[in-house]
């Protein structure tokens, strides 16, 4: 999640090099399907950045346990509701910060 937009992105690192493997957006229209026959995987496709240029790629990640998988997905799909959000214009979380800048902006005369 980014610190100043709200976006939200897959970062995926590869164990031993920890070089960037997976760097996409969540975007709303992302569909996780499932992978032939599997309930423990998911195959999926995105623009990634991961090698500096944006490229159309088909994923796929495989988890331990059905369970697991499961999870990936509801917290990919929360993610997927909030940045739907963002793109429709709703207000990220409140923040003293943003309060104060709006303040700040309302005392400006044209």
């Amino acid at each position: 999640k980014h610190r100043e937009s709200d976006m939200m992105r897959v970062l995926m690192r590869q164990e031993k090099t920890m070089k960037i493997i997976v760097n996409h957006v969540v975007d709303p229209r992302i569909e996780l399907e499932p992978n032939v026959g599997s309930d423990r995987s998911w195959v999926w496709s995105a623009w990634d950045f991961s090698e500096g240029e944006l490229e159309d790629t088909i994923f796929a990640i495989r988890f331990g346990n059905a369970e697991n998988a499961k999870l990936y997905k509801e917290a990919f799909l929360k993610a997927q509701e909030h940045v739907k959000g963002l793109k429709d214009g709703a207000d990220g979380a409140p923040s003293a910060e943003a309060d104060a800048a709006a303040e700040a902006l309302a005392g400006l005369k044209a």
